[in-house]
């Protein structure tokens, strides 16, 4: 018996359309069958308050463990690593020339200016002469006392020797001749004395026989007594004169030995004056004592310059090298900041949103405070509080501008923010509150 095979369903084809023998109703307005309750949904709003709550949730969170750099912002300016040579005058003179010129770089050892010197050899040159004088005149005095040989001696003060010697044999030979005229004098009237003395005597006999008169006898006597006058003081004459060429010898050897302590004095000061017109003259020429670059000439031809007296130097030259950042930190954030911490430097010729920045590192801190006159002078009256200065090291000598590189130069005014300390975020906020708080108790 064959099994019967099950026939598939035949489904209608949409696409052919068949005969229908149903009758189609007739079509009714259209209504709701039954009514519908339209409900409100929470999606919308679920969504805006998580979103609020993940939004504070991270703002918290973010606030708490973000990092903050505070930083304080301090100005200052570029200069040189070597300090500014100051170059001031020695010794006094006149400037002849100047060789420099504002800007202009210099190597050292480069002659900067040259002072007139035809003073300072001519003054040199008379102190050398006024000394070889006085020199000569002490070795011919010291011959003519016997305290140096006469041998030694060169052919010119030989000369002067000679003629000081014939002057000196002429002072003595003219005293040695009135002592000697003088004690032959005294020797006439000495012999006179005695004629006079024998003749009142035999007067005197003749009275007393009666054979003279009393006045012949008178007048001898009173010749005799006239002559003893003249030999009394024909004696002290012969005695000053005695003295005066004692007086003589001796004289001129006390006189040779006091010109020798004042010659001497006197080569002593030509010597000290011969010795600073000397310094003098080998500082005429004022050199570089570095290379670098020179600015504020203060001098030029036909200055007159005093050592002591100048306010201003000659001269400055910003030595050739690095350059670093001075600045001025205030006394609010100086506990903050240590050697080696971070800094940004700007320059104020550049603005820092278009050049950037040069990255540098704190060196070193001044540990004494600005006094008020340097405040003044450095940051002018507007800073308020006590400044300390510090020196910032550069990591860059140049600053890109584009595709070039602008070298620094020293003198450019900077601001730089230094890094004091890393803070949350959260710590702020709380330490305004803080403070704020603090300020409403000091009110109470």
């Amino acid at each position: 018996m064959a099994a019967i095979e099950p026939q598939p369903e035949q489904r209608p084809n949409p696409f052919i359309e068949e005969p229908s023998n149903t009758v189609e109703p007739t079509p009714k307005p259209w209504s709701f069958s039954q009514p519908v309750l339209l409900k409100k949904t929470n999606r919308n709003r679920n969504v805006l308050v998580w979103s609020l709550v993940g939004s504070v949730t991270f703002a918290g969170v973010w606030s708490a463990i973000a990092p903050l750099q505070e930083t304080v912002a301090v100005s200052g300016k570029l200069q040189p690593i070597q300090a500014v040579q100051d170059i001031e005058a020695l010794v006094p003179g006149v400037v002849e020339t100047v060789l420099v010129n504002d800007g202009e770089r210099v190597a050292q050892g480069d002659v900067l200016l040259r002072f007139d010197s035809r003073a300072a050899n001519a003054r040199l040159e008379a102190a050398r002469s006024n000394r070889d004088r006085l020199q000569n005149q002490v070795a011919i005095n010291r011959v003519i006392l016997g305290e140096q040989d006469a041998a030694k001696l060169t052919a010119n003060q030989q000369l002067q020797l000679l003629n000081q010697r014939r002057q000196q044999t002429g002072e003595n030979n003219a005293a040695s001749e009135a002592l000697a005229r003088s004690r032959v004098r005294l020797q006439g009237l000495h012999q006179a004395l005695a004629t006079a003395e024998n003749i009142a005597q035999r007067y005197q006999s003749l009275l007393a026989d009666g054979a003279t008169s009393a006045l012949q006898a008178l007048e001898s006597q009173a010749k005799v007594d006239k002559l003893r006058s003249e030999v009394q003081a024909e004696e002290r004459e012969v005695a000053r004169l005695e003295a005066t060429a004692r007086a003589t010898i001796s004289g001129n050897e006390a006189e040779l030995r006091k010109a020798i302590e004042t010659n001497l004095r006197a080569i002593a000061d030509l010597s000290e004056e011969i010795e600073q017109t000397n310094v003098l003259i080998s500082n005429i020429e004022v050199t570089a004592p570095v290379g670098g670059t020179v600015f504020d000439v203060s001098v030029s031809r036909g200055s007159v310059v005093q050592p002591q007296g100048e306010a201003k130097p000659l001269l400055k030259i910003i030595p050739a090298g690095p350059l670093q950042a001075k600045v001025y930190l205030p006394n609010s954030a100086i506990g903050f900041i240590q050697p080696g911490q971070r800094a940004d430097v700007g320059l104020t010729s550049f603005p820092r949103d278009e050049y950037g920045f040069i990255p540098a590192t704190v060196q070193r801190i001044g540990s004494d405070a600005l006094t008020s006159e340097e405040q003044q002078r450095v940051l002018g009256t507007s800073a308020q509080g006590l400044h300390f200065p510090a020196v910032l090291k550069l990591e860059r000598q140049t600053l890109k501008a584009g595709r070039r590189n602008v070298p620094l130069q020293p003198g450019m005014s900077l601001t730089a923010d230094v890094f004091l300390r890393e803070r949350r975020f959260i710590s702020t906020i709380t330490g305004a509150m803080e403070k704020r708080l603090r300020s409403l108790e000091r009110l109470r």
